[in-house]
């Protein structure tokens, strides 16, 4: 198979406070956090004590009415049913976005050798609640009410189970088969005119990773000239945080600050990401607008020291030419502070004009977006690469001691700095690292492309 580049060549998001890639990039570039209260939906109800006895969030960066699109420019129903999943209908809007960013249009008169790849798989959504409240909810409740009153009618027993379902959404096929993340995938698919491949992918964190990584595979293999790939986190719900939060180590004051002594857990985000990817032959013969060249990317059980270096050597790029690490970060101590000891363990201790190799984290902006994360962490890198920026991360007044030591040549990104170097024998390079908590781990490589006219 080809190992050639693939070039990002579009991109879209939404993330709190965020509905669009400018806006995400300012959000990084002034420090500014999408991070806020949750609402009455989402606190614990009875005293506040979730099934794990565990900490469980109070702050969350949520897109509110950024959790929307443009009815006329899809395929919807023209009554839509509060029983059908709407993830599906956000999810198509991303990917529009995607495509106009990239001078790219859907309903295409003639198909388009494309693929979808899309990162998604919520336990909970309106469509599958809604057939089990139809279904196990109902006849459950029924067994209950039946328990307590023995003597009750049979007719009235009727009429309280016809109450129960018609205060439900009407029921219907297409609804329930909207429940599918498949069903998502095809729908973008469909809509943009793809004739190729189109697949759900759930790896986690790492589902962002994966749908560029089988994007890239689909674009090197020649099944695709042009490939979507992104991920989801849709608008969370209680019962989804209270399952987590048996195994995410929460924040109970609302900050997550990245790589600070006084982290102590992480604060659940929403949102979504895509991109347009091509080869970088073909972007260029089409002179698209070229974010970033993906470059290398390595995933697995082994320790993020070896996936990183794994990266780098498929990059074809010295470790050391890599200026910036777009950390996991999450704010969970020992995950942070285990990256920084993974990252320094292949730079070595910094001397006097030897490398440097500043590291920062998305997530305290946007939160820690689940699926989505690794989404959000490759657009921020591109969009650096492309802008030509070392961005900034949330301010850390008390850094963990790995990044406070003089002679760690890992350096905390806590202000922007011009990106001075790269040119065309040495470009600008940059890695991205997620951790799923779960033993699972990946390392991106991205590099800029060169190019002779002024960037946008």
């Amino acid at each position: 198979m080809d190992a050639s580049p693939i070039a990002i060549v579009g991109v879209s998001c939404r993330f709190a406070c965020a509905p669009d890639p400018g806006a995400f990039w300012r959000m990084i570039m002034h420090r500014a956090s999408g991070i806020a209260p949750l609402g009455e939906e989402l606190s614990l109800p009875w005293g506040g004590r979730n099934l794990f006895d565990a900490p469980y969030p109070n702050h969350g960066a949520l897109l509110g009415s950024l959790y929307s699109f443009i009815p006329r420019e899809q395929d919807v129903p023209r009554e839509l049913s509060i029983g059908e999943n709407q993830d599906r209908y956000f999810a198509v809007q991303l990917a529009f976005d995607a495509l106009a960013d990239a001078g790219m249009r859907p309903h295409a008169v003639e198909p388009v050798r494309g693929t979808v790849r899309f990162g998604y798989a919520p336990p909970f959504n309106s469509s599958t609640m809604n057939w089990l409240q139809h279904t196990f909810f109902v006849d459950q409740t029924m067994e209950i009410i039946t328990h307590f009153f023995r003597n009750a009618p049979e007719e009235t027993l009727q009429a309280v189970r016809g109450e129960l379902v018609n205060s439900l959404p009407a029921p219907d096929a297409a609804s329930f088969l909207s429940g599918s993340g498949n069903s998502i995938a095809s729908g973008i698919a469909r809509e943009c005119t793809f004739s190729g491949g189109a697949t759900t992918l759930d790896g986690g964190a790492l589902s962002g990773v994966a749908a560029i990584r089988a994007a890239m595979d689909d674009l090197r293999s020649g099944r695709a000239d042009v490939a979507l790939a992104g991920a989801l986190t849709p608008p969370l719900s209680r019962p989804f945080l209270e399952g987590v939060s048996g195994e995410v180590p929460f924040a109970t004051d609302g900050d997550l600050v990245p790589f600070s002594q006084d982290a102590h857990g992480t604060v659940p985000g929403e949102g979504g990401a895509f991109f347009v990817l091509k080869r970088e032959g073909d972007a260029l013969a089409a002179h698209d607008r070229i974010y970033a060249l993906v470059k290398g990317v390595a995933c697995g059980s082994a320790p993020l020291a070896k996936l990183l270096a794994t990266a780098s050597d498929r990059a074809g790029a010295p470790l050391t030419s890599i200026d910036l690490i777009e950390a996991d970060g999450s704010g969970i101590p020992s995950y942070d502070a285990a990256e920084v000891e993974a990252v320094q363990s292949l730079w070595g201790v910094h001397r006097p004009g030897g490398p440097l190799v500043g590291i920062g984290s998305v997530k305290g902006n946007v939160g820690h977006c689940f699926r989505a994360e690794a989404a959000a962490s490759i657009l921020k890198v591109a969009l650096a690469l492309r802008r030509r920026v070392l961005p900034p991360q949330m301010p850390c007044a008390h850094p963990i001691e790995a990044l406070s030591n003089v002679g760690s040549s890992v350096y905390l990104l806590n202000e922007a700095r011009p990106w001075v170097t790269g040119d065309s024998t040495s470009p600008r390079r940059a890695a991205v690292l997620v951790n799923d908590g779960g033993g699972r781990r990946a390392a991106l490589v991205l590099e800029e492309e060169p190019e002779k006219e002024d960037r946008a």
